[in-house]
């Protein structure tokens, strides 16, 4: 009976060194684990290399970085400097498939005080006048951000001019004729839209940018800009995403530190044919902080036909 408790015993105790020999292996094996755990993770994880690539692409030079630079410095010019405008806005729009004839309006803007530091436009009042062509003289608009339920107020002209009505400034009767809303008038919104763009082709791939040094707006000499998209659309991210535009050109006076004249053309319906016009836009006889007052943008102003 000795014998066999002392073979239960030797047993046990073997077995317990094999449970301990065991227990010992996980724990370096953990603990080995938990020290590689960092550089592991670094090689991994890759998230921790996408940020200093994307950084680097950012930093590599692109054809379009002066042109960046100058809307960026044009629009902090602007915003700083100038409260309101007046000038002769010329337009030709591609709307529905057809270029609309030139249009010829009276503008004025002013700008009211910016509402957050969120990098948003400033609010804006706009009247419009039509001078050009003759079938649209006389007929005025005036917008005024946030007031009468944010709609604009507008009249015809001739005989229709008699009525004045209220019309929400994306609603379809507002935009025939039109591109885009009234709520998108203004150099401050051009700024941003060159901005925008800019930065969204600048990840797109390259671009052929040209200069052209005295060329002319309104008797006043400027830079223009050419930006040309070779094809219609690039890959990014795997994924297929449209040029908005073949050409597009950016007069700028340099002095004043704002794009006179923006165009943009789409690519030609047929190989070697002309580029098709899509925008245009003038600003002529341009005059800034002349003093536009709340009367400059009342339906009730004697001066207006409304």
């Amino acid at each position: 009976m000795a014998r066999q408790g002392h073979r239960v015993w030797a047993a046990r105790l073997v077995t317990l060194a094999i449970l301990l020999a065991v227990a010992s292996i996980s724990v370096y094996l953990v603990w080995r684990s938990v020290s590689l755990a960092p550089a592991e993770t670094l090689v991994k994880a890759p998230e921790v290399l996408t940020a200093p690539a994307e950084s680097e692409a950012a930093a590599v030079p692109h054809e379009l970085d002066p042109l960046l630079d100058f809307a960026r410095k044009a629009l902090q010019n602007h915003l700083e400097k100038h409260q309101d405008y007046t000038a002769v806005l010329v337009k030709r729009e591609k709307v529905g498939g057809k270029l609309t004839p030139e249009c010829k309006m009276a503008l004025k803007l002013k700008y009211g005080m910016a509402t957050d530091e969120t990098g948003q436009s400033r609010p804006v009042s706009a009247y419009l006048k039509s001078l050009e062509p003759k079938s649209q003289a006389g007929r005025e608009v005036i917008w005024v951000q946030g007031r009468n339920d944010n709609k604009l107020t507008a009249h015809e002209a001739g005989l229709l001019g008699m009525v004045s009505v209220d019309l929400m400034p994306e609603s379809r009767l507002a935009m025939i004729g039109n591109r885009y809303p009234i709520t998108e008038i203004g150099i401050e919104k051009l700024l941003r839209k060159l901005i925008e763009r800019g930065e969204r082709d600048r990840q797109m791939g390259p671009a052929t940018v040209r200069t052209i040094e005295n060329a002319e707006i309104d008797g006043r000499k400027c830079r223009l800009m050419e930006i040309v998209h070779e094809s219609p659309t690039a890959i990014v991210d795997g994924k297929t995403v449209e040029f908005e535009f073949n050409l597009a050109q950016i007069y700028i006076d340099e002095e004043q530190l704002i794009p006179l004249k923006y165009a943009s053309f789409g690519w030609p319906k047929k190989p070697n044919g002309p580029a098709e016009l899509l925008e245009e836009y003038s600003y002529l006889d341009l005059k800034f902080n002349v003093g536009l007052t709340e009367k400059d943008f009342d339906s009730k102003n004697p001066a207006y036909r409304f």
